[in-house]
C-alpha cells in the first residue's frame, strides 16, 4: 500500500474515532471528559487541515520534482525559483495557522499595508487628473496659472510659484505666483547665495524639500518648501515652488508621486510653450515681430465692443513710414527690411503692455490702445514719431544726414465712430492729412492739433 493510501486511511479513521468520541461524551460534563472532546476537535481540525492544505500542496511540489527529473541542483533556474516560492508560501501558511500569537501581527501588517496601496493609487489618480487639467491648458500663461493652482491643491501649499533662471545672468524671473501678492515678493534674495533650495534642486536636477529656509520669495511664517525643478524645451530651466506652514502633507507623498508631478508640469509647460510659438507664427509678421493685420482686425472689433459695453474709450493709430519706397530705391531692400524693424522696435518701447501693435501692411503699421481717449492717444503717438525724428540710424546702411520719420493719424471709439471699418477709415484719413501738409506728424481726426518737428 503506497504512502498516500495509508495516510488517507489513517485520516479516516481518526475522523471516525474523533466522532464516536464526540457523540460518546456529548453530555458529559466531567473535566477529563471535556478534555476528551476538545483534544477529539483538534485531531478533526489537523486531519482537515492535512486533507486540504499539506497533502495538496505537498503533491505539487512531488510532481515538480518529478518534473525535474530528480535532480533539483541543477535544474532549470526558473523551475527552482518556483519551488522556492511555493515552499515558502508552505512554510508561511504554516507559520499562520500554526502560531495563534501571529496571527494578529499578520491580520495588522496586511491592514497596514493595503492602507498604503489604497493611499499610493488615490494620489496616482489625483497626479493623473492634474496632468491632464494642466494639459488642457494651451496657452502658456494660463498653463503656467493652472500648473500654480491645481499643483497648491494638491500639495496643499499655501504659496505657490513658478521661476525661470536666466541662461545668462543666472537670475530669477516669476513667470507667476498665487497665494501671495507679486509687488511683495522678489527673486533676487537668493541671487548669491550658496543655500538656496531653488538653485539647489535645479542644479541637481532633483527634488527638494526643506524647512525653515528664510526667503523674500514667501513669507517667514511658511516654513516648509518643495522644490519641483523643471527643464522645458526652448524655454530653459525652471522650478515650481511651494511653501507651507505645515509639512504634515507633503511628508505623506513619495518621491515617486512627485516624480510623476514633475513630468506633468514639465509637459504642460513645454506643450504650452510650443502651442505659443505656432500661435505666434500665424498671428505675427516674420519680419517686424509685430502682430500681423489680420490678427489685429481680429482683436480691434472685441476691443470695440469692450469699449461700448464698459463706456471706455479706445484710440486707433494709423502709421506710416515717410518716404519708405526712396529708402528701398536708395539703398536697397536689405536697408528698407531693417528700417521697418528699426521702427517695429521703437513702438513696442514706447507702446504699453496691452497695447496691440501690427505691421497692417508695407511700411504700414496700426496700433490699438485699450481705454485711452484721443488726446492721450495723440500724445503717445508723437512719443514715438519723436522718438525715431530725433535719432540717427548710421547703423542701417543710412547716410548720417538720413532719418527715419513717420505720420500718423488717430481717431478715437465712441467719439469718433463706433463700427471697426469707420474707426480704421477716419484714422486712415487723419494719416493722410499729416501726410499732405509735410509729413512727419500726427493728425487727431476731428481736431486743430498738429506738431511737426521744425525745419
Amino acid at each position: 500500500m503506497s504512502l498516500e493510501l495509508k495516510t488517507t486511511a489513517l485520516v479516516a479513521a481518526a475522523l471516525t474515532v474523533a466522532f464516536v468520541v464526540i457523540v460518546c461524551v456529548i453530555d458529559a460534563h466531567s473535566p477529563w471528559q471535556v478534555a476528551v472532546v476538545l483534544l477529539a476537535l483538534f485531531a478533526v481540525i489537523a486531519a482537515t487541515f492535512d486533507l486540504w492544505v499539506y497533502r495538496p500542496v505537498g503533491g505539487l511540489i512531488a510532481r515538480a520534482r518529478r518534473r525535474l527529473g530528480g535532480n533539483y541542483e541543477r535544474s532549470d533556474p526558473r523551475y527552482r525559483d518556483e519551488i522556492r516560492e511555493l515552499s515558502y508560501l508552505v512554510g508561511t501558511l504554516i507559520a499562520v495557522f500554526t502560531a495563534s500569537e501571529d496571527k494578529e501581527w499578520v491580520a495588522q501588517s496586511v491592514k497596514e499595508d493595503l492602507k498604503r496601496v489604497q493611499s499610493l493609487n488615490r494620489q496616482l489618480m489625483d497626479v493623473g487628473v492634474i496632468g491632464r487639467e494642466m494639459n488642457a491648458a494651451l496657452p502658456y500663461q494660463e498653463t503656467v496659472e493652472r500648473v500654480l493652482s491645481r499643483s497648491r491643491s494638491f500639495l496643499h501649499a499655501d504659496f505657490g510659484a513658478l521661476l525661470l533662471l536666466d541662461a545668462e545672468t543666472r537670475a530669477f524671473s516669476l513667470e507667476g505666483t498665487q497665494g501671495v501678492l507679486t509687488s511683495t515678493l522678489s527673486a533676487e534674495c537668493c541671487a548669491y547665495t550658496a543655500d538656496c533650495p531653488v538653485r539647489a534642486a535645479i542644479s541637481s536636477g532633483e527634488i527638494t524639500r526643506t524647512e525653515g529656509h528664510a526667503c523674500s520669495l514667501f513669507p517667514h511664517t511658511m516654513t516648509h518648501q518643495l522644490v519641483i525643478p523643471v527643464k522645458v524645451e526652448n524655454v530653459g530651466d525652471m522650478a515650481l515652488l511651494t511653501t507651507s506652514t505645515s509639512g504634515e502633507y507633503t511628508d505623506l507623498l513619495t518621491e515617486d508621486i512627485l516624480a510623476s508631478l514633475q513630468n506633468h508640469v514639465r509637459s504642460a509647460l513645454t506643450n504650452a510653450h510650443k502651442y505659443d510659438a505656432i500661435r505666434r507664427q500665424v498671428v505675427t509678421d516674420h519680419l517686424t515681430g509685430l502682430y500681423n493685420r489680420r490678427y489685429f482686425m481680429n482683436r480691434a472689433g472685441e476691443e470695440i465692443e469692450r469699449s461700448l459695453r464698459h463706456q471706455q474709450p479706445l484710440s486707433v493709430l494709423m502709421l506710416d513710414i515717410d518716404n519708405f519706397k526712396q529708402f528701398n530705391d536708395t539703398y536697397g531692400h536689405a536697408t528698407g527690411d531693417r528700417v521697418l524693424q528699426t521702427v517695429a522696435r521703437a513702438m513696442k518701447a514706447v507702446l504699453r503692455k496691452p497695447d496691440i501693435c501690427s505691421r497692417h501692411g508695407g511700411e504700414e503699421f496700426a496700433v490699438l490702445l485699450p481705454n485711452t481717449p484721443g488726446d492721450n492717444a495723440y500724445h503717445v503717438a508723437e512719443r514715438v514719431r519723436k522718438t525715431l525724428s530725433d535719432t540717427r540710424y548710421t547703423g542701417l546702411g543710412l547716410p548720417p544726414e538720413v532719418n527715419i520719420t513717420l505720420s500718423v493719424g488717430v481717431a478715437t471709439c465712441p467719439r469718433d465712430a463706433t463700427v471697426l471699418d469707420e474707426l480704421v477709415d477716419l484714422a486712415d484719413k487723419a494719416l493722410y492729412q499729416a501726410k499732405a501738409e509735410g509729413r512727419d506728424m500726427v493728425v487727431l481726426w476731428g481736431s486743430e492739433r498738429r506738431q511737426r518737428v521744425s525745419a
